[in-house]
């Protein structure tokens, strides 16, 4: 047995999922499988679980999916694409993990053990690092070579003597305006939300999307109808969120890129939906895609409406989570 099916071997028992697949862009080089043994839970309890041969096509879909919106994430300068998890209602979910330039890991999961799933195997994966075939990198997937040939680190820009401005659209005329104080001083001083709405948007759609943004949690969050944006609003004016921009990624094009996402999206979903579906019973409901600096969530709701919400803190996704799914309900109340 190599070292590297050893240490798979060993990642599989710490997280606890039946099958894992591990790739090379979007080739299997090594599918393991756990001895049956008897589950915590009655089998009855449990969701089907995905055969290798079922789970190795779906991680292979995963790439040539996430391959394409390669070029959308790198103009973002937000970092590499690290995981990415599909959930749906039928209490499953699958995770598509970044192991080192170019290599993946992908299983499948009950929907309430993800978060768990997660840190096991972010633990386990510095263990797996040194047993990759680094003989392969040249390899590398399209996203990280993108990134390394046409993306810098952006600088900080210096704020500290810029006024601040805030954009707001009244829900009354639809119109927008920009606001500034007459001295640099913490953007608290002013409001930090920017809401952006066409007239006649309900300003109860309005107050629960600017109520689910915190500088601890989400920090941007849009509401879709048939593919057009009815209401956004984000907090990236927050003087504590002020080194994620720079002069050459300002507020204002994080929204306009942000924006092309919601549009894009929905499509990257029902392609996920057909390639996905004899492994994941039920239509995709959620898809997080987290990156070095957060992650961005595509979330549906009901009758064409949906979520497109994203966190700039990676440390904080937790908090992000439960803020979308609190979000998620109140909407589907109104």
């Amino acid at each position: 047995m190599g070292e590297l099916d050893l240490q798979l071997r060993r990642l599989l028992q710490s997280c606890g999922v039946e099958h894992l697949a591990f790739y090379d862009r979007d080739r299997a080089k090594m599918v393991v499988a756990e001895t049956p043994q008897a589950h915590s839970q009655p089998p009855d309890k449990l969701p089907a679980a995905p055969s290798p041969s079922g789970l190795e096509r779906a991680g292979r879909q995963l790439f040539y999916i996430l391959e394409e919106l390669a070029p959308d994430f790198a103009e973002l300068r937000t970092g590499a694409l690290i995981r990415t998890v599909v959930r749906v209602p039928r209490d499953s979910a699958l995770l598509y993990q970044s192991v080192a330039t170019g290599f993946h890991l992908c299983c499948a999961t009950p929907r309430d053990q993800v978060t768990e799933l997660i840190a096991r195997m972010t633990e386990g994966i510095d263990d797996l690092r040194p047993a990759v075939p680094f003989s392969l990198l040249p390899h590398r997937s399209y996203l990280s070579r993108y990134m390394t040939e046409n993306t810098r680190t952006a600088k900080p820009g210096r704020t500290a003597n810029r006024v601040p401005e805030v954009t707001t659209t009244s829900p009354a005329t639809g119109t927008s305006g920009t606001s500034s104080t007459s001295r640099a001083t913490d953007v608290t001083d002013v409001s930090p939300y920017t809401v952006d709405s066409p007239a006649g948007t309900p300003a109860e759609l309005q107050d629960l999307l600017r109520t689910a943004l915190g500088v601890e949690g989400l920090h941007y969050v849009a509401h879709y109808a048939a593919g057009v944006p009815t209401c956004t609003a984000d907090i990236f004016r927050h003087r504590a969120l002020s080194s994620h921009f720079g002069t050459s990624t300002t507020p204002q094009q994080r929204r306009d890129k942000y924006s092309l996402l919601g549009q894009l999206l929905p499509g990257v979903t029902r392609r996920m939906d057909t390639s996905l579906h004899a492994l994941l019973e039920g239509r995709i409901h959620q898809i997080v895609l987290n990156v070095d600096q957060g992650a961005v969530y595509f979330q549906q709701l009901k009758d064409g409406h949906y979520l497109v919400a994203v966190s700039l803190d990676h440390s904080r996704l937790a908090e992000a989570d439960r803020h979308l799914e609190r979000l998620a309900a109140d909407l589907a109340r109104e």
